[in-house]
């Protein structure tokens, strides 16, 4: 990892720091880990192997998340990324939690280095979360335990627990939706079909008001709240 916030702001973007990382990486390794950084909307994060590597993908989660004056909780955290996103974009009132004590540790340095004012709370989802939240945001576990590894060989390399999402997928949706108490929820979700599974569940659980967001984010609002 860099020793220093100055060293990280020195590179600009992913791809300077895959030009210098790439030849000094094993095949199939993150390049993340290597360097110790990657970036996410903008925003340097510090990276190590307690935590998964921020995707592109995950920033169209973000963008769909509107501005106003809200209260989010960020589940699953990991590396802070989507949390500290949204705090830098003007979300005064953000909570994000992580059951893995070492990837807030990683979180938290990253909402310094970044400047981000979060809350981090060390909860299996909900268990710890004191309070209603307006809403929820989450990029949970959604890999089909035997397709681990199957696409893209670098998971292989990070947190299984950040990945897992048992034999169908969908363990991480089921128990979030059946104990959220928000206004709105945003997922973000592996494909299109998964997606529409996801969707099912929601509305079985009263969720209305879905949409499927280009095919990797699911958003539902809640009547009840």
């Amino acid at each position: 990892m860099t020793n220093s916030t100055n060293v990280m702001q020195q590179r600009s973007s992913n791809d300077d720091i895959a030009n210098q990382y790439d030849h000094l990486t094993p095949p199939d390794y993150p390049i993340a880990y290597v360097a110790g950084e990657w970036f996410f909307c903008g925003l340097p994060f510090y990276i190590n192997k307690h935590v998964l590597v921020p995707r592109a993908d995950t920033e169209v989660l973000v963008d769909c998340v509107p501005k106003g004056d809200v209260s989010v909780l960020d589940l699953c955290t990991g590396s802070g990324c989507i949390a500290i996103a949204l705090a830098k974009r003007g979300f005064d009132n953000v909570t994000a939690s992580d059951i893995c004590k070492k990837a807030l540790k990683v979180a938290k340095k990253n909402a310094r280095v970044n400047k981000a004012d979060v809350k981090f709370v060390q909860s299996d989802l909900f268990e710890n979360i004191k309070g209603e939240f307006d809403v929820v945001v989450c990029n949970p576990p959604y890999i089909k335990t035997a397709e681990l590894g199957k696409f893209d060989k670098s998971t292989l390399h990070e947190p299984k627990i950040a990945l897992d999402g048992g034999a169908d997928g969908l363990d991480f949706y089921r128990k979030i939706i059946s104990q959220a108490k928000c206004k709105q929820i945003f997922f973000e979700v592996g494909d299109k079909s998964q997606a529409q599974e996801v969707e099912n569940i929601l509305l079985a659980a009263g969720f209305r008001d879905t949409v499927i967001i280009g095919d990797r984010v699911v958003y539902a609002t809640n009547p009840v709240r």
